[in-house]
């Protein structure tokens, strides 16, 4: 056996990596890195020029809708404080922005302003405010990772599979980028994981089920009022794992919630106030919008065209981008033009492209670059392999309940998030939202699940047959960690003035950039 080979069998020693990653500053020194790359892509990637009174344009917009996220920000900052979150009076001009009036997740907007206001008090320039934005959800983001460390032990697995999730999912360059952006999906996303921890708490133990339940239900409430998307997968998240406790417990878990309220109230006098503040408070600004909506509109988000004039709504560039889009296909069915025949394969195969490609590189409406075949090949072998471990692993992954819980709902948002992209597909003809980070929220669970399938397929495989495969199975694995890495995935693709601000083109290597020397 060469020498080369030797060493790296001897370098994957699986006692050594298991001793490593439970160590505790590999999660300590993670986070951190992760911090410092999005300090780094905070200052970096390309600032759209936007203000708060209408001037949004998209050019310049890197990270999804940031050029609506900062304008909105700008225009609650520009208001009065006593103003309030609550807008009745926004003048059409502001539907470039979007439809602000019922807007249900304002509130990220609204809170946003308060620092970018003292900001602005201070004089400080527009690359500031907008820098200060992005860090602050980075540090939000690295939040979420101590998080996803905590639900993942939670589910009752190892330290070091925990803490390879969070690494994982740390440097995924969708994650990162986000985390690096103006956008309320982070804050959304680390308060759904929250949620998730508070159900999986509740499933492992109903020692404390009726205080996990409410934590559960107050975070929840608190990530629909961010991104009001969640209200479904909230639901499920909660109502699968009180179902499970209420199997294995029986209905006496729940039992006497008055005398349980009290007791709580005697014993933890302050944390019980702050929980039961947090929940009214959360539950009063959910009504007044989401609620009201529902009442009034029939939608958790209305249409543009229930509060505006339909030539109105089409300054905001999501109706009237959908608008012409539905329009189009229409008067090709009408004019009896050909039509692409609907192909289930092919839309399939589509959408996971689609969605594998944007999980870790950059695709937008101005994309106009491909990943290298050899990454893409590299990649797609090991989503393969990981896919065939999970689903041979799906019975042993349903030997817990905490296994099973998290399985359905992993499982439910995929599909949820498939069946969305078909009815678009087939409404508008067009692939739009077709995009990783909205699988974000559960690619924790996904990873956790892909990590122990592997595992226990690698366990499958004969002795005899390891010792061949190690070795393409660990630079196989290096390759796509290397490839794949957000910053790598970047800076590999990302390339001119487009992507970048002054700064990064004045002050970072060419080689970086793709500037002209």
């Amino acid at each position: 056996m060469p020498v080369a080979a030797r060493r790296l069998r001897g370098l994957v020693d699986t006692t050594r990596l298991v001793i490593v990653l439970e160590h505790r500053w590999t999660l300590r020194v993670g986070i951190l890195v992760f911090i410092a790359v999005g300090a780094v892509l905070s200052v970096v990637i390309h600032m759209p020029v936007v203000d708060g009174v209408g001037h949004v344009p998209y050019s310049g917009t890197i990270a999804p809708d940031e050029n609506r996220h900062i304008a909105n920000i700008l225009y609650y900052a520009s208001r009065s404080v006593w103003a309030g979150p609550v807008i009745t009076d926004a003048p059409p001009h502001l539907l470039t922005m979007g439809e602000i009036e019922r807007f249900p997740s304002y509130f990220y907007y609204y809170a946003a302003s308060f620092p970018v206001k003292a900001l602005l008090d201070l004089g400080a320039p527009y690359s500031v405010i907008v820098v200060a934005l992005r860090f602050a959800n980075v540090l939000i983001a690295a939040v979420g990772l101590l998080v996803v460390h905590r639900l993942v032990r939670a589910l009752g697995i190892s330290a070091s599979i925990s803490t390879l999730v969070v690494l994982l999912l740390a440097f995924t360059g969708r994650y990162e980028w986000q985390a690096a952006a103006v956008t309320y999906d982070t804050p959304a996303n680390t308060l759904y994981f929250l949620c998730l921890l508070y159900c999986a708490r509740l499933i492992r133990s109903s020692s404390t089920a009726y205080g996990d339940l409410v934590r559960a239900l107050v975070i929840g409430m608190a990530a629909i009022i961010v991104k009001y998307t969640f209200v479904p997968f909230v639901l499920v998240a909660i109502v699968v794992a009180v179902a499970l406790v209420v199997q294995r417990d029986g209905v006496q878990t729940f039992a006497h919630p008055v005398r349980r309220l009290r007791a709580a109230f005697v014993e933890h006098p302050l944390t019980s106030s702050l929980w039961a503040l947090l929940f009214v408070v959360s539950f009063a600004v959910l009504l007044e919008r989401t609620g009201i909506n529902l009442l009034v509109y029939g939608q958790f988000n209305p249409d543009c065209t229930k509060l505006h004039t339909h030539q109105q709504c089409l300054s905001f560039d999501i109706y009237r981008r959908n608008y012409w889009a539905a329009r189009a296909h229409s008067l090709g069915v009408l004019n009896n033009a050909p039509q692409t025949p609907f192909d289930v394969f092919e839309f399939v195969g589509s959408w996971l492209s689609a969605y594998f490609q944007s999980m870790f590189f950059y695709r937008g409406r101005e994309t106009a670059w491909q990943v290298d075949i050899w990454v893409q090949v590299a990649g797609a072998l090991v989503l393969v392999l990981a896919m065939v471990g999970t689903l041979l692993s799906v019975r042993m992954l349903s030997r817990t309940r905490a296994f099973v819980w998290g399985m359905v709902v992993a499982g439910s948002y995929v599909v949820a998030m498939f069946f969305f992209n078909l009815r678009t597909f087939i409404r508008l003809d067009n692939e739009y939202a077709f995009s990783g980070r909205y699988l974000i929220p559960v690619l924790p669970l996904i990873y956790a699940f892909a990590v122990i399938g592997a595992i226990a397929m690698w366990g499958r495989i004969t002795p005899g047959w390891r010792r061949v495969l190690v070795v393409p199975a660990v630079l196989l694995g290096l390759f796509v960690l290397v490839t794949y890495a957000g910053p790598v995935a970047f800076f590999t693709y990302a390339h001119g003035d487009a992507w970048f601000t002054p700064f990064a083109m004045r002050f970072l290597p060419t080689f970086l950039t793709g500037a002209a020397a």
